[in-house]
């Protein structure tokens, strides 16, 4: 099993306990339906949760599906292309980072418009970080490159041709700030 698959059924796995535990919580302190016969048992023992404190769980509990929706929804351009993609990557580039440098299998990277692009980035010493920009500016997609044996991949579909930079988006030393590729991808197409 692929360890992106793994960490997802076990991301899976945690928010169903949470949401178990919190509908339990919510039928086990409901108040009864009956009431004492001594007035002073009443008193000095209250059944179950107070109408706001109620409230505030339910209020948890919809922001905790809500959140779980939005961030796993295809409205997400990450989401989309790493769950909801039901191609396999078309075209895998692998960039090796060291010594504070991308090494490229090209310069520039030719990429189609519209075809699912697999990026597979190692690291060979530290922890940098590998962020495609537009010219613009704009961020498109970061992720960090965490060093081997781990190996880093996010997968991504560009719909707008054109030249992308690279930059490095962790701080990884005192030459972070010249890790800077400009037009290292060219997407063509569209």
């Amino acid at each position: 099993m692929a360890p992106q698959l793994f960490i997802e059924y076990v991301y899976f796995a945690i928010i169903s306990i949470v949401i178990g535990f919190i509908i339990a919580f919510y039928i086990l302190t409901q108040r009864s339906g009956k009431k004492s016969e001594d007035p002073e048992d009443s008193k000095s023992e209250s059944r179950g949760m107070k109408k706001g404190k109620r409230r505030w769980l339910i209020f948890l509990f919809i922001i905790v599906i809500i959140g779980n929706i939005l961030m796993l929804s295809p409205v997400l351009p990450s989401a989309r292309n790493a769950l909801w993609l039901d191609k396999e990557p078309e075209i895998t580039i692998t960039i090796e980072v060291k010594n504070y440098e991308f090494i490229l299998p090209e310069k520039p990277i030719t990429i189609p418009a519209g075809v699912p692009v697999e990026f597979i980035v190692k690291s060979h010493d530290v922890v940098y970080g590998f962020g495609v920009f537009r010219k613009d500016g704009l961020m498109v997609f970061q992720m960090q490159v965490v060093p081997q044996p781990y190996v880093n991949r996010i997968v991504w579909v560009f719909d707008e041709p054109g030249y992308y930079d690279l930059r490095s988006t962790e701080y990884s030393g005192p030459k972070h700030p010249y890790m800077y590729v400009a037009d290292a991808i060219h997407v063509v197409g569209g």
